[in-house]
């Protein structure tokens, strides 16, 4: 294989298997102390079931995300260390701070399993926020990098594009790039709504096919999927402005590569929104601009100079359209799960009037289980063909450069750095590449195998009870409390209705 397409396709492999691991760990932290908080609230042993055994889930993928990290690091100063030095010279400082990020996430992750009834409630909750503060820190200075890579400040990369030298080294002017106004909320909105959609779609697929299931799994997996339904909704809600916001931060400092994603070979007013077979006259100028305007200039294809076109749009085109489908539909989907989970019996005329679709009971009946299944995990494949849409999509350049005028009228780019002048063209890229590659398809196939086994033998309705006993002890030791007189223990079932634990 031609070492330029393998150094290439070595790069996707490496990302696409370690965004596996990210999202979980933006995600997780955020879910299992919502689950904790939801069970001291209520007194209830299910959620903080839920928060116990997805404390060890978050452990498990924590450790393998990071080995698939350090493999990418390697990758970094072997494969692309020509891309590797101009950003240790000019945009080092978000790597530099992603290790305290990193580090802070393990502090934190130790000392949150390590707590379990060992430290205060209120204490114990907050060191799981913080986990998710860190992880959520760490794949933010990421982005930053990728920002800066599409958008370069903090240097004269003028200069650079044209002499090869960097000058002017600005490291705070170079941490916040320009392009980060669309990716950092982006970022952060997909990774939550694809660990939430796929969270309710694990709990979906439990209620569906394990068999005999007893009542204390019917409460712990309704629970589950009522949280992750709730949670996705509410994102769904960011993740809508985030989309819009890229968008028309592409339309005023990536034109290019608007024109990429949206496969637009014209220039034109009025510029036609199309996805797939569908073409709406008008839509994609209303989208960008603002004010919204249908009758905006969008520049196509057709003003920039053949040479700084996407050789391959096609593929950066086809999977934005697949991103952005699946990512509105599983937002339309969770909403009206949302609605008929917390609502329904507001809505009485509605339930009845889309009980053929399920909705009337969302949480047992087949139609939306299976709707909440197929949707939530098709968001982790929204997921990766959106990465694949902002890599693809900016090629032929690895760092983006200006966009200047030339003499015939028409755009071109001039590159920071070329694809074609990144790649490491030594044959000893080879076997460090097929390592990489094996390196991570065993931690993948390690990870799920332990994840199978993870609870095997135990019972959920193990992990209940020794719960419920130790919410009764600590309400038994808060009766006798001189300042509190009595003390019940009450759990909620599914369908609101409390029992007193005695």
């Amino acid at each position: 294989m031609d070492l330029f397409v393998f150094d290439r396709v070595l790069a996707a492999f490496t990302m696409a298997v370690h965004v596996l691991f990210t999202y979980w760990a933006i995600t997780l932290p955020f879910f299992i102390v919502a689950a904790e908080y939801l069970g001291y609230k209520k007194n209830d042993p299910y959620y903080l079931a839920i928060a116990k055994r997805f404390s060890v889930v978050m452990a498990v993928l924590f450790a393998v995300g990071s080995a698939a990290g350090a493999a990418i690091a390697v990758e970094f100063i072997t494969v692309w260390y020509k891309w590797m030095y101009i950003v240790n010279v000019a945009d080092i400082l978000p790597f530099s701070i992603e290790v305290l990020a990193f580090f802070s996430e393990v502090i934190f992750l130790s000392l949150y399993l390590y707590g379990w009834d060992r430290v205060s409630r209120t204490a114990h909750m907050i060191l799981g926020l913080l986990i998710g503060v860190g992880s959520t820190a760490s794949a933010l200075l990421i982005i930053l990098v990728n920002s800066w890579m599409n958008t370069p400040v903090g240097f004269n990369i003028v200069q650079f594009a044209q002499t090869g030298a960097i000058t002017n080294i600005d490291p705070l002017g170079a941490l916040w790039a320009p392009a980060a106004n669309a990716e950092v909320p982006m970022g952060v909105a997909g990774a939550w709504f694809v660990g939430f959609g796929s969270l309710a779609g694990y709990f979906s697929f439990r209620k569906l096919f394990k068999k005999n299931l007893t009542h204390d799994e019917v409460e712990y997996y309704n629970r589950g999927l009522k949280l992750a339904i709730f949670l996705a909704a509410i994102d769904a809600i960011f993740l809508g402005w985030a989309g819009d916001n890229a968008g028309k931060t592409l339309y005023a400092i990536q034109p290019l590569k608007l024109a990429t994603l949206e496969g637009l070979m014209q220039t034109a007013r009025g510029a036609p929104l199309s996805v797939g077979p569908i073409s709406i006259p008008g839509g994609l100028s209303l989208l960008v601009s603002w004010p919204p305007n249908p009758n905006a200039l969008v520049l196509g294809y057709s003003s920039f100079v053949q040479s700084v076109q996407d050789p391959i749009w096609w593929l950066a085109h086809n999977a934005y359209d697949l991103h952005a489908t699946l990512g509105i539909l599983g937002a339309i989907v969770f909403w009206i799960l949302a609605l008929f989970t917390f609502y329904g019996n507001k809505l009485q005329s509605l339930k009845n009037a889309f009980k053929f679709l399920g909705l009337d009971a969302p949480l047992d009946k087949k139609v939306p289980l299976y709707a909440t299944f197929l949707i939530g995990w098709l968001q982790l494949v929204a997921w990766e063909s959106g990465w694949v849409a902002a890599e693809v999509g900016r090629q032929p350049f690895v760092i983006w450069g200006p966009m200047v005028a030339t003499s015939s009228g028409l755009y071109t780019i001039e590159a920071g750095l070329l694809t074609s002048q990144a790649y490491n063209n030594n044959p000893d890229v080879l076997p460090i590449g097929i390592a990489i590659m094996t390196v991570l398809v065993i931690a993948v196939a390690g990870t799920l195998y332990i994840l199978k086994r993870l609870f095997s033998g135990k019972e959920v309705a193990q992990d209940v009870a020794s719960l419920t006993t130790s919410l009764t002890t600590f309400g038994s030791a808060v009766a006798q409390s001189p300042n509190i007189s009595s003390l019940k223990t009450e759990i909620s079932n599914d369908n609101g209705e409390k029992k007193v634990v005695k």
